[in-house]
């Protein structure tokens, strides 16, 4: 009897035994794989960025121009890019809103993207005060060096324009805008001339600019990219101020404000690369300014690419 419960002893110590065996191999197999995963996902994005780089290059030539067959190649099976040339006059300039003259074109703005009007108007005004020189608050809601300081954030306010649009991410009434509209900051930049290009800024920054209906704005933008309703294609339409106007439905009254915000064409070149490595993606956004008569780059930024999708 003994020797039988000393042999169950065994055989169960050896099945325990047998059972860690098997977690650790399991566990030890898992992590490898896990790393091997993360190894290969690292890679995968590596190649991609260093392809978007390549479309990059090839878009920033001067004498490229949108719509050129050289801005998509594919380089192999499971490897391409696909380069855009726009103007960075396509995003509302935030710095060339912040006058007393385009106040209420700001507010305008605001509001389209889903603030209320009280709410458009402080975010309006806050965004005044942190970029004007002076120390006086233009509402009450508003903030100024005092306000900051008791809010913990010293820095604040800049008292010049904003040089990128993380300093305005930066102000604590920002976090509303981006709790209504996530995707804001595609809309604005900082960079460019101030007025918006008619041919490359999307049918919501024309309607909330303009204040036009948002229908009227995605008929324009449908119209401008000519019969196939593609951008960038040869048969794409090119709009005079007097046509983008008509077509947005912006009377006689109106048209001399509209043409102080609008241009037919920006000169500050927008290149976007999206490169693709097997299911990798990354994309790349370069601004390019003319400094002294030459193109040279003001911004590169990458930006998060969905599988077979674009921003």
């Amino acid at each position: 009897m003994h020797g039988r419960q000393q042999a169950g002893s065994v055989l169960l110590a050896v099945l325990c035994l047998v059972a860690v065996l098997s977690f650790v191999i399991i566990s030890t197999a898992t992590v490898t794989k896990s790393h091997a995963d993360q190894q290969s996902a690292r890679q995968g994005m590596m190649r991609a960025r260093q392809i978007a780089e390549m479309g990059v290059a090839v878009a920033v030539h001067p004498q490229l121009k949108a719509g050129d067959t050289l801005l998509q190649r594919d380089i192999s099976s499971i490897e391409s890019y696909q380069a855009t040339i726009s103007t960075e006059e396509g995003r509302i300039n935030i710095n060339a809103m912040l006058s007393e003259e385009r106040l209420p074109v700001l507010e305008r703005i605001l509001a389209f993207m889903g603030l209320s009007p009280a709410e458009a108007q402080g975010f309006a005004a806050v965004l005044m005060d942190c970029a004007d020189p002076d120390d006086l608050k233009r509402r009450p809601d508003s903030a100024e060096k005092l306000d900051y300081e008791r809010m913990g954030l010293p820095g604040l306010p800049f008292n010049r324009p904003f040089q990128t649009l993380d300093e305005v991410e930066l102000l604590p009434q920002t976090a509303r805008l981006t709790a209504i509209r996530p995707d804001w900051r595609n809309d604005f930049t900082v960079r460019g001339e101030g007025r918006i290009d008619v041919n490359t800024a999307s049918a919501d920054v024309l309607a909330a600019v303009t204040g036009s209906s948002p229908t009227a704005a995605r008929q324009m933008a449908a119209h401008r990219q000519g019969p196939d309703g593609r951008s960038q294609t040869p048969d794409d339409r090119i709009l005079t101020i007097a046509e983008a106007l008509a077509m947005l439905g912006i009377g006689e009254e109106k048209s001399h404000e509209m043409e102080a915000l609008l241009t037919p064409q920006g000169r500050t070149r927008r290149v976007e690369s999206i490169g693709m490595a097997a299911e990798s993606r990354c994309g790349i956004a370069v601004v390019l300014a003319q400094v002294d008569g030459e193109l040279r780059m003001a911004e590169w930024r990458e930006f998060p690419v969905e599988a077979a999708s674009r921003r």
